[in-house]
């Protein structure tokens, strides 16, 4: 292990070793930033993360799940003992070895309920959010075929609400699986957001104003070289500025109003949501062109969606 973190650089390295020929448990880490183990046995690491570069400090909890259905409960017991004392932003990530709703298994036997509320009363009880995901349901699967195969949803992030506030854009990927029966889980805390210009709209309420006639008569009666189509868009395009410049004019002190009554509203929900669920913002962080090539730059996904539609 020491040799492969080496290999993909890794400045240091945390173990549990393994029992015989199963278990144990490697966490690696970067000169980013400085980690120190609080915690440590065959099921889990708990750990207080300082991120330098933002000199942010908070706890995190990698979990490995026991495989048998009897051992759970004394983890998710671990788990409470660990929400009870952390007073720090706290982040629980791993293979929980559970799925969290019968939808997330498919194939073999229906999963268990009592299993599946237990699992939830533990969230619940330790404070945790489950920051969701994007890409395959299905983050295990146990490479059987027919009758037999079977796929779940086990591996999982959460978080309490100290975290989800530091890092609201943060988002959880789960990656291809190469390898292994696992897909890997990838925990982005800083994932931008695509900021699109807002198109022109022509306002309903402009008709009701009477400088709003000659604003068109004047942007639409000035004349324009070129062929017939050539003038009519460029009329156009002149129109739309001189009502963009208009409306600006007229209404500016109520456009002012609206985003401040908007920060205002902003501030009261802030405080209305502060300890639930912030839910993540709608947009395409990746997408799949016509060869089957995944794309994350923001060009090339406004490429494919504007070549689909």
């Amino acid at each position: 292990m020491e040799a492969i973190r080496r290999r993909l650089g890794f400045a240091n390295g945390n173990y549990i070793d393994p029992e015989g020929l199963s278990g144990g448990l490697a966490l690696w880490w970067n000169s980013d930033v400085e980690l120190e183990v609080e915690m440590a046995n065959k099921n889990f690491m708990h750990v207080m993360v300082t991120d330098r570069l933002v000199q942010k400090v908070w706890a995190a909890t990698f979990v490995y799940g026991c495989p048998i259905r009897s051992g759970r409960n004394l983890i998710w017991q671990e788990i409470r003992n660990i929400a009870t004392s952390e007073v720090l932003p706290w982040l629980c990530m791993g293979d929980f070895n559970q799925v969290l709703s019968i939808n997330d298994k498919l194939g073999g036997n229906c999963p268990s309920q009592s299993t599946i509320s237990d699992f939830h009363k533990m969230i619940s009880e330790s404070g945790l959010i489950d920051l969701e995901f994007k890409g395959p349901r299905f983050t295990w699967r146990n490479n059987r075929k027919g009758e037999d195969f079977i796929m779940e949803r086990i591996d999982m992030a959460f978080a309490n609400s100290k975290w989800r506030e530091m890092y609201d854009k943060a988002m959880v990927f789960v990656e291809p699986a190469v390898g292994s029966d696992h897909n890997p889980l990838a925990l982005n805390t800083e994932v931008p957001l695509d900021k699109v210009g807002r198109p022109f709209k022509f306002e309903s309420f402009w008709i009701t104003e009477a400088g709003c006639n000659e604003v068109i008569e004047d942007a639409w009666c000035k004349e324009q070289e070129g062929s017939l189509m050539f003038s009519v868009c460029k009329k156009l395009k002149h129109c739309k500025e001189k009502l963009k410049e208009w409306s600006r004019q007229a209404f500016g002190e109520l456009r002012l109003k609206i985003e401040s009554a908007k920060e205002q509203l902003a501030d009261v929900q802030h405080q209305l949501e502060r300890g639930f669920n912030r839910r993540q913002r709608n947009q395409i962080v990746r997408l799949k062109d016509d060869q089957g090539d995944w794309k994350e730059d923001a060009k090339e996904i406004r490429s494919i969606v504007k070549c689909y539609f």
